[in-house]
């Protein structure tokens, strides 16, 4: 397990209070509808990219405490259509993404969610149909309608009102934070269609720009917009897109929360943890004991959360000589582990949970989306024609970052997701390959040179 501090270097509580407190003013001074990206704001002596939509993000309420927002918040609920949809995407796309790896992984639903749920807004026809299966909607109106009003009820920037003087630390109700935001960012080639990019901007809070994304400027300003809204967990390296790209639509997920009982820093004890393959790693403990708390025992494991002040994290723990593969070998085993409710029990739980802190790029999420039905998006039929008339696009590819960290205070984690489209050029003219003259040929696997040579003459 990579990045377990020992014990030697942990840091000064206050420390870590202000790293936080300097990560969430990081992301509130992004998020303003003023905020300049590089690249995009006029006088940094460059226009590689302009700003055609601004997201205007909802107004926060402001609460007295944490216990007033609470009570307000029981009377909100997520529609019930986007319920039951996103749960099975969850579920089907971990299993998917998980069951194999082994090594730290971390995924993000939601961030891919929101993502597809975005470019479904552009498919036509049987692209469209797929976007929907998958998503669990029966109209994209819908579908976009629910993302909005989910969007609404999730997203949480810290409220400025409870923060305290400069280079103090923040009040504990100052930090909770779970903030959604999307981009998307059209080459000059490629006129974007206005239904498309309002719809984007209306539903999906998408700031919108257009510029030319093989430049370094283009770069530097995409991975910016990545940077500010993780709080610097995430960044990519500001480079041009591919030259055949035309379309980039980035969702990130940004989100802070304290334990609701939060972990001695005096408990934290070093320990020994032992993976799969036999080795045993010395790393931080962090230490409790629950006088009276829930716990599941299923099939081979054992599952118990820890409370947040806004939710809660699940733990499931294999029992001995079971591999944690075995829980997420489908949506189902996956399900039972993390939500199940046989085997309940209320009793003491005593915690022993290691600090950790990693970054973790998914792999092989294009064909776990084509395993799950999402085939036409990717292939010469894709029709995306909601997005524009000029070019036909088709998906070249679909990515995710994460970044997660636990300690005595709470939960951190970060999420950048990317949906990449390639433009075909319209037919130009005409083209015969009637090969009776001498002739240039080469072999290539995985887009490698294998043979190359010249037909002089077929027949020696």
């Amino acid at each position: 397990v990579p990045h377990m501090q020992k014990k030697g270097e942990k840091t000064m509580k206050r420390e870590e209070w202000k790293r936080s407190y300097k990560r969430i003013c990081c992301l509130l001074a992004a998020i303003g509808a003023g905020t300049a990206l590089c690249g995009c704001s006029p006088g940094n002596g460059t226009q590689a990219v302009r700003r055609l939509e601004e997201v205007r993000f909802p107004a926060e309420p402001v609460y007295k405490s944490d216990e007033e927002r609470w009570e307000a918040e029981r009377n909100q609920s997520l529609p019930e259509a986007f319920l039951a949809a996103y749960s099975d995407f969850s579920y089907g796309t971990a299993a998917e993404l998980l069951k194999d790896k082994k090594e730290n992984t971390a995924y993000s639903p939601l961030g891919l969610y929101y993502a597809l749920a975005a470019a479904a807004q552009g498919a036509e026809g049987k692209t469209e149909e797929e976007f929907l299966s998958l998503l669990g909607y029966d109209s994209v109106q819908e579908l976009a309608k629910d993302c909005k009003s989910s969007f609404e009820i999730l997203y949480h920037v810290p409220n400025k009102k409870n923060r305290t003087g400069a280079g103090e630390e923040p009040h504990t109700s100052s930090l909770y934070s779970l903030q959604i935001a999307n981009s998307l960012w059209a080459d000059d080639s490629l006129p974007l269609k206005e239904a498309f990019a309002g719809r984007l901007s209306e539903y999906f809070y998408t700031d919108v720009f257009q510029g030319d994304l093989q430049s370094g400027e283009a770069g530097e300003a995409m991975a910016g917009w990545v940077k500010e809204r993780t709080g610097g967990l995430i960044q990519p390296e500001p480079a041009p897109l591919p030259e055949n790209v035309q379309l980039s639509l980035r969702n990130t997920i940004y989100f802070y929360d304290q334990w609701q009982d939060r972990f001695s820093p005096e408990a934290t004890e070093e320990d020994v943890f032992y993976t799969d393959d036999g080795q045993e790693i010395i790393c931080d403990f962090m230490n409790r004991e629950n006088g009276s708390a829930g716990f599941r025992k299923g099939e081979n494991f054992t599952a118990s959360e820890l409370a947040l002040k806004n939710g809660a994290m699940v733990f499931v723990l294999p029992d001995e000589n079971v591999g944690v593969q075995e829980l997420v070998q489908s949506a189902e085993t996956l399900r039972e582990a993390l939500s199940g409710t046989n085997g309940q029990s209320v009793g003491e739980v005593v915690w022993k949970v290691p600090k950790f802190s990693y970054g973790y790029k998914a792999e092989g999420m294009k064909e776990m989306l084509q395993t799950l039905g999402l085939n036409e998006a990717f292939g010469e039929s894709a029709d995306f024609s909601g997005i524009s008339d000029q070019k036909p696009l088709g998906l070249s590819d679909v990515a995710q970052e994460v970044h997660i960290g636990i300690d005595e205070n709470g939960v951190e984690a970060a999420a950048f997701t990317e949906i990449l489209w390639a433009g075909a050029a319209l037919p130009q003219g005409r083209a015969e390959m009637i090969l009776n003259r001498p002739f240039l040929y080469a072999v290539k696997n995985k887009g490698q040179i294998l043979f190359v040579g010249i037909c002089q003459d077929p027949v020696p």
